[in-house]
């Protein structure tokens, strides 16, 4: 005999026992949906914190600006000029996110007459606004109306699912989901209808709309092709295995014929670029094929096999299932795999991208919390999505068992949480998309609690305290997440705005104050070289609005050779940086910004071949200078309970170097004199590692021309001028000058000492460390050097050589030019082993005098599209090896210039491993390259004029123009070369003049 409390507890179907009253039920349908809507708005109010900032908060966000104008343009972008100068690219991959965000500006503008950048900003809080709504409706269908309440509540504020979509983070994860959600949703409304009624068409419509607009508007939106690919083959195993052929058929019939033409709708718009997973899809479709000739074999396949019980029907499954992996291997070979792996550490440059990095399990799970720290968090909703996990394998156990066709649901959610889970396991940047997951599993088990609630056999009353019950006990869980994600983005703002309080957002004031100095100082195609991560500050127009050699998404095979540049000196340290059009060098070295380069020098030497990867000292350390110790023939530096003893001591204060007597650490100690307001010396301690200690990055960071030779600072000093310094905004405010950020003018050629012959011997009368002139001292004073002169020219090729060039000397009065002689033909200088040019000068009394090279080098930087037989065509690679064409394309020039040629031009970017290609090997190091292969005619032009000028030509490339180098490489390097770029570029060549050097 059953108790009346197992009686009260006893389940039953929803609707049995006494009903709940009207008003309940009309809640439910009417109540909760106006209550999500003000959820959502609260998530937009959450979202929109950082919406009155005057720069953006995500790098990355900056170039998204600068395509979603350009979209407003011409709907989808096809030429960017500012990354990868100096030919600019074709923008691919994802463009349809700037196209839906031009769509929004067009609405927003003439609603409510937001201008650009207003309506930019509004976009992420509305994405965010929109998947608070999109995933009630898609829990509702998958589970209930309270579990889709639930969700709707934990997307408001779960600071996982905030930030990808508050405002100033305008990348195309958020928009994927959105769009994904409502793809997801309307799928479900088409799917669930039996018979064809308003509900299925409006459902199979909306489907296809945005299915296209999920898969155009995140590079990684294969996944969400993928959830419902797996959906679409696993849910007819299953209904199959099970014998359920009725409701096999039923969903085939709707499932694939609607899969299949959203599938073809994002092959059709990849065409335009607005999808940029064509690749993809046309797999996805292929194993669609072989899906339906699958499901042909388990309807009609009994005939020839034995179908009578589940076990011969799965082992028919599972003996096709390996056939067709086994015939899609031998078809797509290895590149099957590359469908179905993410961006992951696989290779040098990916180490070194901290979004890249591989999470641990801890930190994963304390991911999803209410309150995330780090790897402490609570974990809540990772228990929650665990519970919800276990209800979708119950009602998956029960729908098989009782054959409901319902059960296709559950495969959804299911496979989003796992693939979510594993692409975060793989990279910490896929924390969004699996906190999407996370959320979705964790409404479910929250919505079944009430469902459970609702079927219990009890009365109203009992029932209602127990939903009363639930509601408080589960209230505070989005409370508390929105209001963590509330005063989060609230600290971040005061924080940002203590940095810099005139143009707040990600940018540090330092860095405002040099970008928009080179935007009113330099020419306005001038190029700029940092490292990559501030590239898209250097191209915005909103900065300095100048070409960036390397960005976040672009140059990725220049980055090895920008970093081969800072992390070595001497001849090791040169590249050729003119091959980019650069003119200026930009460091960020401040110990006082997390953000600086500071703290990423490790992946910079790494990069450029300074260390390997086993090799994880600090690149640099900030040291209180209380905690340098001075005794007679130590200096040392506390480090927790002991000390550090660098090799070598750098006292800039004092103009002193010290080398410590051994055992020492592979350090060197710079003392460095920041200045106060109140101009005294601020001293601090610098520790670098001393494989980078004296690198090109360190010496122009800190402004100190010091070397083991020091030929070499001469040198660089020489190449490199000091033209702006950009002050830590935050420091300066508390009255210490920090010079954060400095910009220096490049020349590839310049003079770095110049002698004179006097009394027969030669005399130093100027170097680019001490300075000087054309003059020599005389006790107290300095008297110029006139009349017949014989001097010694040091002149720096700063990663190329002088090749036929012609040496030439000037004098000016003002403006004026009094004099020019030419003084060497035909001069030739190898850049690793440059020699004194020695020249006799006749010299006449003037202001200034400059000494000149005239050289062939490259001129102009693409300026619009290229188009090769009147298609748009790639800038790096217009002309594939084996074809030939007619080019046509915009180049501006900053001057006149005549007998130009157009040539294009082949680079090979590679890396060496001399200790092997395992690059997680510890003692695994590279050595970067950058080799110019050759140029291929395509015109010879008599004069192109300043400013933009419309240019064409004709051009063959050789089939094995590449592949003739390359295995010139492999011949003499074996295994251990390694190719991870090819160019073949538009460059123009004609004599150019370098200002070797200018003074008095």
């Amino acid at each position: 005999m059953k108790t009346e409390a197992k009686e009260k507890l006893k389940k039953s179907e929803p609707g049995e026992g006494q009903a709940f009253p009207k008003a309940y039920l009309y809640f439910k349908e009417y109540g909760l949906p106006v209550l999500v809507l003000l959820l959502a708005y609260i998530g937009y109010r959450i979202r929109a914190v950082t919406s009155g900032f005057k720069l953006f908060l995500d790098p990355d966000t900056f170039y998204h600006f600068e395509m979603y104008k350009l979209a407003i343009q011409d709907w989808i972008p096809k030429y960017y000029a500012y990354a990868e100068p100096p030919m600019g690219i074709k923008p691919s991959g994802y463009l349809g996110l700037y196209t839906v965000q031009a769509m929004f500006y067009k609405f927003a503008h003439a609603l409510f007459g937001m201008n650009e950048f207003e309506a930019f900003k509004v976009w992420p809080p509305f994405v965010g606004a929109m998947m608070v709504i999109g995933t009630y409706l898609v829990v509702r269908k998958l589970h209930s109306s309270w579990a889709g309440f639930w969700g709707a509540a934990l997307m408001m504020g779960f600071w996982g699912a905030i930030e990808k979509t508050y405002s100033g983070n305008n990348r195309g994860e958020g928009p994927f989901v959105m769009f994904f959600l409502f793809t997801v949703y309307f799928l479900l409304l088409y799917l669930d209808e039996e018979r064809w009624n308003w509900k299925k068409v409006l459902g199979l419509v909306f489907f296809l709309v945005l299915s296209p607009l999920y898969m155009g508007v995140w590079t990684g939106s294969s996944l969400g092709v993928m959830i419902l690919l797996a959906t679409g083959v696993v849910v007819p195993v299953i209904f199959f295995t099970v014998g359920d052929t009725e409701h096999l058929r039923r969903f085939v019939t709707e499932y694939y014929p609607a899969f299949g033409l959203s599938i073809i709708a994002g092959i059709f718009l990849a065409q335009s670029g607005f999808v940029g997973i064509r690749n993809f899809l046309v797999f996805s479709f292929e194993v669609l094929i072989a899906g339906t000739v699958l499901v042909l074999i388990m309807l009609y396949g009994e005939r020839f096999l034995n179908f009578s019980d589940w076990m011969h029907r799965l082992g028919t499954v599972v003996g096709i299932g390996i056939a067709g992996f086994l015939a899609f291997y031998a078809y797509f070979g290895k590149a099957l795999f590359n469908f179905l792996r993410a961006a992951t550490q696989s290779t040098p440059l990916y180490q070194t991208v901290a979004e890249l990095q591989t999470p641990s399990w801890r930190y994963i799970i304390a991911t999803f919390s209410l309150k995330p720290k780090g790897s402490q968090g609570d974990s809540i909703i990772f228990i929650f999505s665990l519970l919800g996990l276990f209800v979708l394998g119950w009602k998956f156990y029960r729908g098989v068992k009782e054959k409901r066709y319902e059960t296709y649901k559950h495969f959804i959610p299911l496979f989003h949480y796992l693939g979510t889970i594993y692409l975060f396991k793989q990279a910490v940047r896929f924390s969004f998309q699996a906190s999407v997951a996370a959320i979705i599993l964790a409404a479910i088990a929250m919505g079944e609690a009430f469902l459970y609630v609702e079927r219990m056999r009890d009365t109203v009353t009992v029932k209602a305290l127990y939903t009363a019950f639930l509601i408080l006990m589960l209230v505070p869980m989005p409370y508390v997440s929105a209001s963590y994600s509330y005063d989060a983005m609230k600290s971040e703002s005061l924080k940002i705005r203590l940095t810099n309080s005139k143009m707040p957002g990600s940018v540090p004031e330092a860095w405002t104050d040099a970008l928009l100095w080179i935007k009113n100082n330099s020419d306005p195609y001038a190029t700029v070289l940092s490292w990559w991560d501030y590239g898209y500050w250097e191209e915005s127009s909103l900065l300095s609005h100048r070409r960036a050699v390397s960005d976040g998404g672009h140059g990725y095979d220049r980055r090895y050779i920008i970093a081969k540049f800072f992390s070595h000196s001497g001849n090791a340290g040169e590249v050729d940086l003119e091959a980019w059009g650069d003119d200026y060098v930009i460091t960020f070295l401040d110990p006082f910004d997390g953000s600086s380069d500071f703290g990423k020098f490790n992946a910079i030497a790494y990069l450029g071949g300074a260390i390997a990867y086993g090799e994880r000292y600090p690149m640099f350390s900030y040291v209180y200078y209380n905690d340098i110790v001075v005794t007679n023939d130590t200096i040392a530096v506390k480090a927790g309970n002991g000390y550090v003893v660098p090799d070598i001591v750098v006292d800039l204060i004092r103009g002193q170097v010290f080398k410590n007597k051994e055992p020492t650490h592979p350090f060197v100690l710079y003392i460095y004199p920041y200045m106060t307001s109140s101009n005294q010396i601020y001293p601090i301690g610098i520790l670098a590692y001393e494989k980078i200690a004296l690198s090109n990055y360190l010496q122009l960071g800190l402004g100190v021309p010091i070397s083991l030779n020091g030929e070499e600072s001469e040198k660089l000093f020489a190449n490199f001028k000091l033209e702006y310094t950009g002050y830590n905004g935050y420091t300066k405010k508390q009255g210490v000058y920090v010079p954060s950020v400095r910009v220096y003018k490049f020349t590839p050629f310049a003079i770095h000492r110049i002698e004179a012959m006097m009394n027969g011997n030669w005399t130093r009368v100027y170097d680019s460390i001490n300075g000087g002139g054309l003059e020599v001292k005389s006790g107290n004073t300095t008297l110029p050097l006139t009349g017949e002169q014989k001097l010694r020219l040091y002149i720096s090729a700063f990663g190329r050589d002088v090749k036929n060039g012609t040496l030439i000397f000037e004098a000016y009065n003002g403006t004026e030019l009094v004099d020019r002689q030419v003084l060497v033909k035909n001069l030739n200088i190898d850049h690793l082993n440059e020699t004194p040019v020695e020249v006799t000068v006749k010299i006449p009394q003037a202001e200034k005098y400059r000494f000149i090279l005239l050289q062939e080098g490259p001129v102009g930087v693409t300026n619009g599209p290229v188009y090769v037989n009147g298609k748009l065509a790639n800038p790096s690679m217009p002309l594939k090896p084996g074809e030939s064409g007619n080019i046509e394309l915009t180049e501006a020039f900053e001057k006149d210039y005549t007998n130009v040629k157009f040539t294009l031009r082949g680079v090979v970017y590679y890396y060496v491993a001399p200790n092997g290609n395992d690059i997680n090997r510890p003692e695994f190091y590279l050595e970067p390259h950058m080799d110019i292969i050759g140029y291929i005619p395509v015109a010879e032009l008599d004069k192109v004029q300043e400013g933009d000028n419309l240019i064409r030509g004709q051009a063959s490339v050789p089939k094995d123009f590449f592949d003739s180098y390359i295995q010139e490489l492999k011949q003499k390097y074996g295994d251990k070369v390694v190719v991870v770029g090819k160019r073949l570029e538009p460059i123009f060549l004609t004599q150019k003049e370098y200002v070797l050097w200018e003074g008095h």
